[in-house]
Parts: C-alpha cells; sequence; structure tokens
C-alpha cells in the first residue's frame, strides 16, 4: 500500500435504508399490538424519534480519513480542511460490509466512525480494513478500567 492514504467518507445509503426498515417494521408491530389507541400513538411517535435520531447519528462527523505508515490516524472535518490526530480505540469490528471504530482525538472527545460497504470507494473500503487489521488490538477490553 502507497502512504499516507486519505479516504473520503460520506453517508450510507445501505444505513439509512436500514433504520427506516426497521422503523417500519415497529410501526407495523405496535399498530397490531392490541392497546389502547393513545398508546399505541405514544409508542409510535417514541420509535419515530428514536429512529430519527438513529438516523441522524448515522451522518460521518469526519469527511476524510487518512491512514499514515506509522499507524497513526488522522481525520478531517468538512468545516475545515485541518487534520487531528486520533489515537485508535479498543472495540473494533472489522466485517466485510460493516467497519465501526473508535478515535479519541488529541483532545480527548471521543468518536465512533461507522462504515459501512457503500459510504466510501471499494478500494479504500478494502484498504481501510487491511489497515485496522494490521493496527488494532482486537483482544483488547473495549473498556478503559
Amino acid at each position: 500500500m502507497q502512504f499516507p492514504i486519505t479516504i473520503g467518507l460520506h453517508r450510507s445509503r445501505f444505513l439509512d435504508l436500514l433504520v427506516l426498515f426497521n422503523a417500519l417494521s415497529a410501526s407495523a408491530a405496535i399498530l397490531l399490538w392490541p392497546q389502547a389507541v393513545g398508546a399505541q400513538w405514544l409508542v409510535l411517535l417514541a420509535t419515530w424519534s428514536l429512529a430519527a435520531l438513529a438516523w441522524r447519528r448515522l451522518t460521518p462527523r469526519f469527511s476524510v480519513l487518512r491512514l499514515e505508515r506509522s499507524g497513526r490516524i488522522s481525520v478531517a472535518s468538512d468545516s475545515g480542511t485541518q487534520f487531528v490526530a486520533a489515537r485508535l480505540l479498543p472495540g473494533a469490528s472489522v466485517h466485510p460490509w460493516l467497519t465501526i471504530i473508535r478515535l479519541e482525538m488529541e483532545g480527548g472527545q471521543q468518536s465512533t466512525l461507522i462504515a459501512a460497504v457503500d459510504s466510501l470507494k471499494g478500494d479504500d473500503f478494502r484498504r481501510l480494513r487491511m489497515f485496522l487489521r494490521w493496527q488494532a488490538d482486537f483482544n483488547a477490553s473495549a473498556d478503559d478500567a
């Protein structure tokens, strides 16, 4: 691999559809639930509020990821082109269609990055998975204690 690797991220349509499908399925189950109509509407409101929150949280916080030969990861957001160093935290999941990593920025701020196979280019997704498999400590405990 040629380093540094710069990977552009965007929103995953697959995960958006998954959230929508789950909300619709839950709505159908709630409407079939033999309860008072008021209780059904209250639970429907809660379900769609949580679906909206989940949909909003699926927006990538970073627009660009840079992978260095030394194993360092840098991130940049849409608002600025300045890369900020990030540290890979334990608890990553790397699968053929979904990758979830936890990052800690220089200021101690933590963020979770969810990258589905359709949220970046195919070659970039493969490079990210290979990089994480080389760098990540998957056997470490996910808690800080």
